[in-house]
């Protein structure tokens, strides 16, 4: 039982809190070494904007692609046109979400 507690405490990540304010304790790892909670909240954040941007830019795409080959196949124009008007959706969502999440951090964090 120790082996299997000892490996878990190498592997997963300890929170480190006490006697200090709350927001200021670390998250310490074997491969990443002491991290703050913004750091990795903002690691996480920047993933998936990328993630999302990058299919969003695919989809707008494809859905010109579709716009452009529909040789005046109404429903293909359409499924085009709707396809690129969420991947515009998407980018503003997701560049919203963006400052809201950098003011609340702001704000709690400093």
């Amino acid at each position: 039982m120790f082996v299997f507690r000892a490996i878990g405490e190498w592997l997963i990540p300890v929170v480190r809190a006490q006697g200090q304010a709350f927001g200021s304790f670390t998250v310490t790892s074997w491969a990443y070494g002491d991290r703050t909670w913004q750091s990795i909240l903002g690691s996480i954040v920047n993933m998936l904007k990328s993630t999302i941007t990058m299919a969003s830019v695919a989809v707008f795409v494809t859905g010109a692609f579709m716009f452009t080959i529909s040789a005046g196949d109404e429903k293909r124009k359409s499924n085009g046109k709707n396809m690129m008007i969420g991947a515009l959706w998407a980018l503003g969502i997701v560049v919203g979400a963006q400052a809201i999440l950098r003011t609340a951090s702001y704000f709690i964090w400093g």
